[in-house]
């Protein structure tokens, strides 16, 4: 990956944008941009004052808002699924619900999933001699989560061979993310999903946030948009697609809630 000049978002600046714009798009990553990376991905659920916000959000006709979220559809249905207007990709794409259906769209209907017994097994092993490691499995991807490995150290180390092996598996992306490796089908990712919504939805305005590494696939989909605020979050020597950055999940909340605060004032 490339990396471009990042700099930090100047929020007066995507305010004035947001205020004379009439067709505005939202990507928004879930975990790590909306609600801080925690060690339980149970406990990572909405706060009410995002809840509130992207509630407002929506309520707006002239905005598109979508959550692109590597969480199953359990979870977005169970906290996010209730916010009228507000469509659901889950699994990294996956799976994808417009706003306002009560059905899931599988995007991986006919797609052939046997590389998954062979991730399987290779997770299995390397879980098995590092305690406190946990898989997590889902319909495009299995996931092995070390952040919680006894010996934090040697779990790193082992991630690394464990890497070597899973890149003799045909048809699949590896990704090195927070303390975790996964291993997920070529057919679908964030970038895709993204470049479907464009397709059928005009905007002169989009904002897209993201924190890790499957989020540069939404940023790579945007590079050419120059309607596109692109939003990393983390620190400002990351590597990434974005033009801008802010430091905090809690920066981009706050972002969402400038933006309502600002249109209901007018």
């Amino acid at each position: 990956m490339i990396q471009q000049s990042t700099k930090p978002l100047n929020t007066s600046v995507l305010l004035n944008v947001y205020k004379n714009t009439q067709k505005r798009l939202f990507l928004f990553d879930y975990d790590g941009t909306l609600t801080p990376i925690v060690s339980n991905p149970a406990d990572a659920q909405p706060t009410p004052t995002l809840l509130n916000h992207l509630n407002d959000l929506c309520k707006d006709p002239s905005n598109t808002v979508w959550i692109i979220s590597g969480r199953d559809q359990v979870f977005l249905d169970t906290y996010l699924g209730k916010i009228p207007r507000l469509g659901l990709s889950a699994e990294h794409g996956s799976f994808m619900k417009k706003a306002g259906l009560n059905d899931w769209t599988d995007m991986l209907k006919d797609a052939d999933m046997s590389w998954k017994d062979t991730a399987l097994k290779i997770f299995e092993k390397y879980t098995s001699c590092n305690p406190g490691t946990v898989i997590e499995q889902k319909k495009s991807s299995i996931t092995w989560h070390y952040r919680n490995a006894g010996n934090t150290q040697e779990a790193e180390k082992q991630s690394e061979l464990c890497h070597q092996e899973l890149i003799k598996i045909p048809g699949v992306d590896i990704l090195v993310g927070k303390m975790n490796l996964e291993v997920r089908s070529l057919l679908v990712n964030k970038g895709e999903v993204v470049k479907r919504i464009k397709q059928k939805q005009e905007s002169d305005f989009i904002m897209c946030a993201g924190d890790d590494q499957t989020d540069e696939d939404m940023f790579s989909a945007l590079k050419d948009d120059d309607k596109a605020f692109c939003v990393s979050v983390g620190p400002l020597s990351k590597i990434t697609l974005a033009k801008y950055c802010v430091e905090h999940s809690e920066d981009v909340v706050d972002i969402i809630g400038q933006l309502v605060s600002n249109t209901s004032t007018l």
